[in-house]
């Protein structure tokens, strides 16, 4: 297993990019030509960023325009709540309201 090129100093440098067009034309067609290192960054990486992206747009929509922004907060709090109020209603219904308040003493 090799090594990223960033770790424990630069043991492996990138292909240039001029290799991989002669490699191309070398290589039989069914030959898949691979590219090292590979630029793919972790998953950790792109959510934090979209995270902390998120993040600063709400502040900035917040600072900008805080009275739509309170609006908004409200009816994101009210539409994620509505499933909890469902399911207290079923809960409700099908067990008899003596059972429910000693449950809420335990």
């Amino acid at each position: 297993m090799l090594p990223y090129p960033l770790e424990r100093g630069h043991l492996f440098y990138p292909y240039p990019t001029c290799t991989e067009c002669a490699d191309r034309e070398l290589l039989p067609a069914f030959h898949e030509v691979s590219v090292y290192p590979k630029k793919e960054l972790p998953f950790f990486i792109i959510f934090t960023a979209g995270l902390c992206s998120f993040t600063a747009l709400l502040a900035l929509l917040t600072h900008q325009y805080p009275d739509l922004m309170g609006i908004f907060a409200k009816s994101i709090v009210g539409w994620m709540s509505m499933p909890i109020y469902y399911v207290y209603e079923k809960v409700e219904g099908v067990l008899p309201s003596n059972l429910l308040q000693q449950l809420i003493r335990i």
